[in-house]
């Protein structure tokens, strides 16, 4: 709750009691100097009145301190990637609620935002090569995506809210993909071939934030990707294996436990805000639908039921709406719907594809 305003409560402190020490002094001075008991107890009314009025602002500025709605747990990865400010973010763009990547302005997928409702859509990256599926820090204000790195392999770069302050996190040779951040905001996991055993099969790896500790999670045979963090951080819920399954393990790689048994294509899980819930696509009925199960794999349903692909499913912070990609009406569009599969809305009308929408 205290978040940037440590200086200013240390400071209204120091204040008050220089405040107190002054009135204390005053009033002292006030019995030898005054003469008349009658102005004496006037300047002695004045001087508590100025007290009680400069500590009652002094309380409700800090109260307003008190307001700031931050988790004082989330880092600003702006400090620990070692820049010295915050000034590029525009707060027009920070704010808008879903990513996502698209051809709208050219032959290479670029990252967008718009707002939850997709309107005052937005492009945040220009390049010459294809940007990746992105998502957004605990505290909305940065970006990690996968785009084409050293060579023609993938990293994970990070970047502002409004596209800005660009830095290559992995810049590696290796191919490394679906980054998402850790609840606290000082880490990234990811997949990455970069210890490739067998060639081409992905593992599951986190970063912090300047780059440093690049910790392996999984040792598998099996390709491991589409890594997501339990809301509290103590997990990671994962796809892996052929045909794909979802797996969850804690935080640190250990006890590995799979939570569904397909005979096609379970994958793309995406954790709820409360820990109750993981979404996820499944062909299992012939068809990509959007799937919800329990945590522990229980009570797995299908949300979707739509002639079309649905897939791709992220979670809003409330938990009320579920964003995902949908060829239902012909082409492949933002979705929203509600948690519980109700209300579907379109949000996106273009000729080329949209695709990896990832909600805050």
């Amino acid at each position: 709750m205290f978040q940037n305003c440590n200086v200013t409560f240390v400071t209204l402190f120091e204040f008050y009691l220089q405040l107190d020490g002054g009135i204390r002094k005053s009033l002292n001075r006030v019995g030898k100097i005054v003469i008349n008991p009658y102005l004496k107890m006037k300047t002695k009314k004045l001087l508590f009145r100025t007290a009680f009025v400069v500590s009652t602002a002094l309380f409700i500025l800090l109260g307003s301190c008190q307001m700031d709605d931050v988790n004082p747990v989330v880092q600003d990865p702006i400090i620990l990637l070692g820049r010295s400010s915050q000034s590029d973010i525009n707060i027009g763009k920070q704010y808008r609620k879903i990513l996502f990547i698209s051809k709208i302005d050219g032959a290479d997928d670029e990252i967008y935002a718009m707002n939850a409702d997709g309107s005052n859509m937005v492009r945040l990256t220009d390049n010459d090569v294809p940007d990746g599926r992105a998502t957004w820090s605990a505290n909305g204000q940065h970006i990690a995506f996968t785009s084409v790195g050293t060579g023609s392999k993938k990293d994970i770069f990070v970047m502002n809210a409004n596209g800005q302050g660009l830095i290559n996190l992995t810049n590696s040779t290796a191919d490394e993909e679906w980054p998402e951040w850790s609840p606290s905001g000082n880490k990234i996991i990811f997949s990455s071939d970069r210890d490739a055993n067998p060639a081409g099969k992905h593992e599951i790896y986190s970063i912090n934030l300047d780059g440093t500790e690049i910790t392996r999670l999984t040792y598998r045979t099996e390709d491991d990707k589409w890594p997501s963090y339990s809301p509290d951080g103590s997990k990671i819920v994962f796809q892996s294996g052929s045909p794909t399954d979802i797996f969850v393990m804690n935080a640190d790689g250990s006890g590995i436990v799979q939570l569904t048994t397909a005979s096609m294509l379970d994958q793309m899980p995406a954790w709820s805000p409360d820990g109750m819930k993981i979404a996820f696509m499944s062909n299992r009925d012939g068809n990509p639908e959007i799937y919800v199960m329990n945590a522990d794999g229980s009570g797995q349903t299908n949300l979707t039921n739509s002639p079309g692909m649905d897939a791709r499913p992220s979670w809003s912070r409330k938990g009320d709406l579920i964003v995902f990609i949908s060829v239902r009406d012909g082409n492949q569009e933002v979705y929203t719907m509600n948690g519980d599969g109700t209300n579907p809305v379109r949000l996106t009308a273009n000729t080329v594809y949209d695709d990896y929408p990832f909600i805050k």
